[in-house]
C-alpha cells in the first residue's frame, strides 16, 4: 500500500487553493445567472450509447448499442471485427456515436437529449486517413461524397423500418461492407488506398448521421466538461461554483447562455458540399445549466437558441437536476455494455476450434 506523505498533500492542496484564488478572482466575469423558468410538459428522447470490444490475437471482436429513451425504447446493436487495426479505440468510438445519432434521427418526441458534447461533435473526426493528401491524390473525392450521401439517405429508409420494428440488430455500416469495395474502383484515379478508403467512408456516415440530426429539436447535454469560456488556465464549472458560493452561499439553480469560442473542423469535401451537409454550417449555442439547487453543472449545446422555453422543458423533465430521459438511457446503456462483453465471448466460444490461433486473449495472462 502507497502511503501517501505529508509532502504529496501539502503540494495538492497548494495547487487546488492556487485553482479555487483564481477562480474567485475570475467570477467578476458573470454578469448574470438567470433564475430557471417554472417547469412545462414535453416529451424528449434521451440518446445514449455502449460498446464492447475483445482484442483477441488476430482479430479485433467488438459490439456497439445505441439506445434512445422517450415514449418507448428504440434500440441499434451491431457486432463486427475490425480487420483494418489502425486507430482501433476511435473508430470504434466513432461507430458508437453514428449509431447514437441515427437512434436520435427517428425519434418522435419535442426535444432529443444526447449524452454528451456538440462541439466534441464538431471537432471530430476520432478517425482519419494518415495521410489525406495521398487519398485526395488517389480518388475522386467530391464525386463519391454526393454519390455516397446518396446510398445513405436511402439506408435511412432501412434502418428506420428496424427501428420501427424492434429488429435493428446487424451490421449498419455501409463501409463495413463489400458494397464499399465494389464501388472504390469507380472513384480511384491512381493506386488503390482501401484501408484509407473505408476510413474515409465511416467518417462521411458519421458527419451524415450528424447533419440528419440536428434537423431535430436536439440538445447535447455534456456531464464532465473542461472549458475556457472565462480563462484559459481555470475550467469554468470551477469558476461558476465558486460564483455560486460567493454570491448565494450554495449552489444554486439557474443558467448563463453564451456563444462558445471553438471552431468547427469541417474537412473540404464538407464545405465543398455544404447543401447536402446543410445543417452542420448552423451556429451553436451553450448554456451552462444547474437545474435544480445543490445539484450538478451541465454544459447544454445545441444549434437552436437556448431560451426560458427550452430551460423549462428541461426543468419539467428533470429528477436531481438532471434529465430523466438520459438517466435512463445511460442506465440501459450500462446494462448493454455488460450483455456486449459477455455476447463477444460468448461468440468466440462457440466459432471453429481450427481458428484458435486467432482467437487466444493476450490479457488472460493479468486476468484472474
Amino acid at each position: 500500500m502507497w502511503k501517501i506523505s505529508d509532502e504529496i498533500i501539502e503540494s495538492l492542496e497548494k495547487e487546488i487553493e492556487e485553482i479555487y484564488r483564481r477562480a474567485w478572482e475570475f467570477t467578476e466575469k458573470i454578469e448574470e445567472w438567470k433564475e430557471i423558468p417554472s417547469a412545462v410538459d414535453c416529451t424528449a428522447c434521451g440518446v445514449d450509447g455502449s460498446r464492447g470490444v475483445e482484442r483477441l490475437s488476430g482479430v479485433i471482436l467488438y459490439a456497439i448499442s445505441a439506445v434512445g429513451v422517450g415514449d418507448e425504447i428504440r434500440e441499434m446493436s451491431e457486432i463486427t471485427t475490425l480487420r483494418l487495426h489502425s486507430n482501433v479505440e476511435e473508430r470504434i468510438r466513432l461507430h458508437m456515436h453514428t449509431s447514437e445519432f441515427r437512434v436520435g434521427c427517428f425519434a418522435e418526441e419535442d426535444i432529443v437529449l444526447v449524452d454528451g458534447s456538440l462541439r466534441g461533435a464538431f471537432i471530430r473526426p476520432a478517425s482519419y486517413p494518415e495521410d489525406v493528401n495521398e487519398l485526395y491524390r488517389n480518388y475522386e473525392i467530391t464525386n463519391f461524397v454526393g454519390d455516397f450521401v446518396e446510398v445513405l439517405e436511402e439506408h435511412f429508409k432501412d434502418i428506420e423500418r428496424d427501428l420501427r420494428t424492434g429488429k435493428a440488430k446487424k451490421n449498419y455500416l455501409i463501409s463495413r461492407t463489400e458494397f464499399l469495395k465494389q464501388i472504390e474502383n469507380s472513384y480511384r484515379i491512381r493506386e488503390s488506398r482501401l484501408e484509407d478508403f473505408t476510413i474515409l467512408a465511416e467518417y462521411i456516415e458519421y458527419l451524415h448521421a450528424l447533419n440528419r440530426l440536428l434537423d431535430k429539436r436536439v440538445f447535447f447535454v455534456a456531464k464532465s466538461f473542461y472549458t475556457h469560456e472565462f480563462n484559459v488556465d481555470v475550467c469554468d464549472s470551477a469558476i461558476i461554483d465558486v460564483f455560486a458560493l460567493k454570491n448565494f452561499g450554495f449552489p444554486k439553480s439557474g443558467y448563463l447562455v453564451f456563444k462558445p469560442s471553438f471552431k468547427k473542423s469541417l474537412p473540404w469535401f464538407v464545405r465543398e458540399n455544404r447543401r447536402i451537409f446543410k445543417n452542420l454550417f448552423r451556429e451553436v449555442n451553450s448554456a451552462f445549466v444547474r437545474l435544480e439547487d445543490g445539484c450538478n453543472l451541465y454544459l447544454l449545446e445545441t444549434t437552436e437558441e437556448v431560451k426560458d422555453e427550452v430551460l423549462a422543458k428541461l426543468k419539467g423533465i428533470e429528477i436531481n437536476g438532471y434529465p430523466i430521459p438520459l438517466l435512463q438511457a445511460h442506465k440501459i446503456a450500462n446494462i448493454k455494455r455488460g450483455e456486449l462483453q459477455n455476447l463477444i465471448l460468448g461468440i468466440v466460444s462457440t466459432l471453429n476450434p481450427e481458428f484458435l490461433p486467432l482467437l487466444r486473449r493476450s490479457r488472460e495472462v493479468v486476468e484472474e
